[in-house]
């Protein structure tokens, strides 16, 4: 008798110690591909839960728009690095089949494109596939083989 994968969303939540931001990242399954799932990776960083999850399901209220305009710089590197480790751990986790894919939604994307695709060419595992015309990347995780 073989296990059944459940595949429901994930998420984790960081309250940013030097500032009053909180950073949310999210793991949803997106499109289901034969006997696989794409899951979608989704990051934002603001000054309240509520904005955050306005956001991430794209609500038509003036903190989605706000939100979509603004930049929150003061602790980039901390929440970049946060994210690939989030990101690493996910992957672990991920059934064989499934797939992740993170892109760049930011208010700057040109910009954050170039900061993830130099970390990713650098530093990450090279399966890890790289489209600069949708500004995102991408991961397959195969079956193993016996």
């Amino acid at each position: 008798m073989s296990l059944r994968t459940k595949r429901k969303k994930k998420s984790v939540l960081l309250k940013l110690n030097h500032q009053d931001c909180y950073f949310k990242m999210r793991l949803i399954p997106y499109v289901k591909q034969g006997p696989g799932v794409v899951w979608l990776v989704s990051l934002a960083v603001a000054k309240s839960k509520r904005q955050i999850n306005d956001w991430l399901n794209r609500r038509k209220k003036t903190s989605t728009y706000r939100l979509d305009a603004k930049l929150t710089g003061k602790s980039g590197n901390q929440i970049q690095a946060f994210a690939i480790r989030q990101l690493r751990q996910w992957y672990s986790e991920l059934p064989p089949g499934d797939s992740l894919a993170l892109r760049c939604e930011s208010a700057l994307p040109d910009k954050q494109f170039q900061v993830w695709q130099k970390w990713f060419e650098r530093n990450e595992d090279p399966g890890w596939v790289i489209n600069s015309y949708f500004k995102s990347f991408y991961i397959y995780k195969p079956y193993p083989v016996e």
